[in-house]
């Protein structure tokens, strides 16, 4: 075992059940790409072992840290690219070139991280590396996303590109699932239009004579509409159209 991983194993040690706190709650159903990705996290989180190491690839904000509050959660993000302040990150390092040995974790998390790599295949591969025989991969990747962390954005997923790229470095692919459908997918672009109809760049004279139409605007576009999306979405059986994947991998034993 490498330096980074001795220090990762004896800096967490298992906690009690007491002091585990519960997982954080939902995001609102107005905020539909990050409802549907907590919904998926906290839908799967009781599949990590509990006791054992998962490692969030790509962990940003270490949002998800207490979705699996009983597991022993290590944080890995290459913060010094994106010029971001990120959370309580255990490890800084590569995700195509991990700082541990192989067999390492019970189960492995990467939450929209997959679209910005310039290598899908070599970061999946070294989830793969770091599982244990049996262990699992939970991966939130995007389908219908505008341009975001310039200029480190290179793809979008299809459920059938994921599956590729999963098969090829050895996983065995037990779920692929549209994280909603089109009628989330279209709330979530009406909620963004805001920005573009009131942007906070505008002249003083727009935003005087805009000033009225700004809080019916905010509550229809970034709530009303939104919501009633959700429960819309309930008819659309297909979900050709959506803004994640949520999938579940496991490493063969």
């Amino acid at each position: 075992m490498n330096l980074v991983a001795k220090k990762i194993h004896q800096r967490l040690q298992p906690v009690k059940r007491s002091e585990r706190t519960t997982a954080v709650k939902l995001a609102g159903k107005t905020h539909l790409a990050r409802y549907g990705i907590d919904q998926f996290i906290t839908k799967i989180s009781s599949q990590a072992p509990p006791g054992s190491f998962l490692l969030d690839g790509g962990a940003g904000s270490c949002r998800y840290k207490n979705f699996v509050p009983h597991a022993r959660y290590v944080g890995l993000d290459q913060s010094s690219k994106l010029h971001r302040v990120f959370g309580d990150i255990d490890v800084r390092g590569d995700l195509s070139d991990l700082p541990f040995r192989d067999n390492s974790f019970g189960a492995t998390l990467s939450v929209e991280v997959l679209e910005h790599v310039k290598e899908p295949g070599l970061v999946l591969a070294e989830l793969y590396r770091v599982l244990q025989p049996g262990g699992k991969l939970f991966l939130v990747a995007p389908q219908g996303w505008e341009e975001h962390g310039a200029p480190y954005d290179y793809f979008r997923f299809t459920s059938f590109g994921l599956r590729y790229l999963f098969e090829r470095v050895g996983f065995e692919v037990l779920s692929i699932e549209p994280l909603g459908g089109y009628f989330w997918y279209l709330g979530h672009r009406i909620a963004k239009s805001y920005r573009y109809l009131f942007p906070a760049g505008r002249s003083r004279i727009r935003k005087f004579f805009d000033a009225p139409l700004r809080p019916p605007g905010r509550f229809l576009l970034r709530w009303a509409i939104p919501y009633l999306c959700f429960y819309l979405d309930r008819t659309d059986r297909k979900k050709s159209f959506t803004l994640n994947y949520g999938a579940v991998c496991r490493k063969p034993l």
